[in-house]
């Protein structure tokens, strides 16, 4: 479990919970879109709403807006008609007069802290450039300088998704992404009988932009820790399975997003439950959010929980090896017994029957009056012979040499008690994780409280694996030191002068 930050400032941490509370205020379901601008804003990305009219998106990009101190905002109904001016500003006629090309930015976008740009898709070749630039680089274009833009986020709303390779780079800055659905019934009645409830927070919970600053600085000296990358591998695999095509950039964003969530929970490095985000982060479509969302959770609960599936290779390894020296016969290629018959040949019957014999021997039969005859061919009706009679005979097994040299054993105990350590430390973080993970969940900012539950069981789970792992190494560690020993050769004494005589030894 990761620990936390003595440097970070705790204040923050409790503004942004208290901001989070009062966006959600007098909104029905929209807690995880409230979430995800968040993040965004202290990350210092964008956040695209996909959804029907009428589903509050407007409101929570002005709610945005209002988390922050003296923030200007901005916000525009796209169309496929719409011009430059209407986002970045009109012309200035004094500039053309002097031969120069300037924007009046003064209330348009260029000088906005939050903007929501509804119907973003809809914009022309005119507009996208200029919006590319502003969107990645925090600077736009007027006239013939490159100017630096307060921009903290941009909320972005489209009731559909992109078409056209054109608007493929502007889909994908919007590194946060989410379906807002109409409310579901169990809200119907809270919809038709509330009132949207004001966001206006008091000025000493209200973010400022030193804060922003502060925490995307900080967030760079977060460490990134190999659970989290391995986490990031799997949902690699997942998105080339599913051919979702990802670019370097975006993965680039991902982490930055992670260390700010790792951050702002008061954490320095970050755990693989801080990949909450990815979900939210990956999809092209609506419909594969849930499949992504699927990954996350079997990652936190059974396959970040199960002990290594290589200790459990490595115990099945050596168990194989302890059979094969515990073994007192030989057996063949699929391991069953081998028995020499009476032929002196190899078998793996225990009990071969052969056909009986007389003293003189005769082969004996059977009459029809059930005594004993070598004749064979005597017939007493019809064509009916005499039966032999057959004999079972015990084969002798094939003994194998089962001691070992001392040597051999306490190597093998050497081995199984290393492994032995290896699952002890597995089965300790285990227990470790599951003392802390409940503090875990409560001191962080963005997790599911719901997904406590599962991941404790899974995690208490996966004592009881260990449990199981920890009596099987135990067995096998008492099975080799139980090995059968040769005995130690005897030297033979000269009685002469009580020197030992070299190379000579007693049975």
């Amino acid at each position: 479990m990761t620990t936390l930050v003595s440097a970070v400032n705790p204040n923050r941490k409790e503004k942004i919970q208290t901001l989070m509370a009062q966006m959600n205020s007098g909104l029905l379901e929209r807690e995880h879109q409230v979430k995800l601008m968040m993040l965004a804003a202290l990350s210092g990305e964008h956040v695209l709403l996909i959804g029907p009219p009428g589903t509050a998106k407007s409101e929570l990009a002005k709610r945005l807006k209002s988390a922050f101190v003296e923030a200007n905002y901005f916000e525009r109904l796209v169309t496929r008609f719409s011009v430059p001016e209407e986002l970045f500003g009109p012309l200035s006629i004094k500039s053309l007069e002097e031969d120069r090309y300037n924007r009046l930015t003064s209330g348009y976008l260029p000088e906005a802290s939050v903007a929501f740009i509804d119907e973003i898709f809809k914009a022309n070749s005119a507009i996208l450039n200029s919006l590319l630039t502003l969107l990645n680089e925090r600077q736009f274009d007027n006239g013939n300088r490159r100017v630096d833009v307060p921009l903290v986020s941009v909320v972005a709303a489209s009731n559909e998704l992109p078409d056209g390779q054109e608007l493929s780079a502007l889909y994908d800055r919007f590194i946060l992404r989410s379906y807002v659905s109409p409310v579901s019934n169990d809200s119907f009645d809270k919809l038709l009988c509330g009132a949207l409830v004001g966001f206006d927070p008091e000025l000493n919970i209200r973010l400022k932009i030193e804060d922003l600053n502060e925490v995307q600085h900080l967030a760079e000296k977060v460490v990134i820790t190999p659970a989290t990358l391995e986490a990031c591998k799997e949902f690699r695999h997942y998105l080339t399975a599913q051919e979702i095509y990802v670019s370097d950039r975006r993965w680039r964003k991902l982490v930055k997003l992670m260390k700010v969530s790792a951050l702002t929970s008061g954490y320095n490095e970050t755990s693989i439950y801080d990949a909450w985000i990815l979900p939210h982060c990956l999809w092209e479509q609506p419909e594969q959010f849930e499949g992504l969302q699927d990954l996350y959770k079997r990652l936190v609960t059974v396959d970040g929980k199960e002990p290594p599936s290589r200790l459990i290779k490595v115990i099945k390894a050596w168990e194989g090896k302890l059979k094969e020296d515990q073994k007192t016969h030989k057996q063949d290629a699929k391991g069953r017994p081998l028995y020499l018959d009476r032929d002196g040949e190899e078998t793996t019957k225990e009990v071969s029957k052969y056909h009986k014999k007389d003293y003189r021997g005769k082969l004996l039969y059977t009459d029809r009056y059930g005594d004993e005859t070598t004749e064979q061919n005597r017939h007493f009706s019809g064509s009916q012979k005499n039966e032999p009679i057959m004999e079972a005979v015990k084969n002798t097994s094939i003994p194998l040499n089962s001691s070992f040299s001392k040597a051999h054993i306490e190597g093998r105990v050497r081995e199984i008690q290393s492994l032995r350590s290896s699952v002890e430390s597995n089965y300790n973080h285990v227990n470790k994780e599951l003392s802390e993970v409940s503090g875990y969940f409560d001191k962080h900012l963005w997790l599911e409280k719901s997904l406590l539950s599962e991941v404790t069981n899974a995690l208490q789970a996966s004592i009881k694996e260990g449990d199981k792992l920890l009596k099987r190494v135990a067995s096998l560690e008492s099975d080799f030191k139980n090995l059968p020993l040769e005995e130690s050769p005897t030297l033979i004494l000269d009685p002469s002068n009580s020197d030992v005589i070299e190379g000579e030894l007693c049975d």
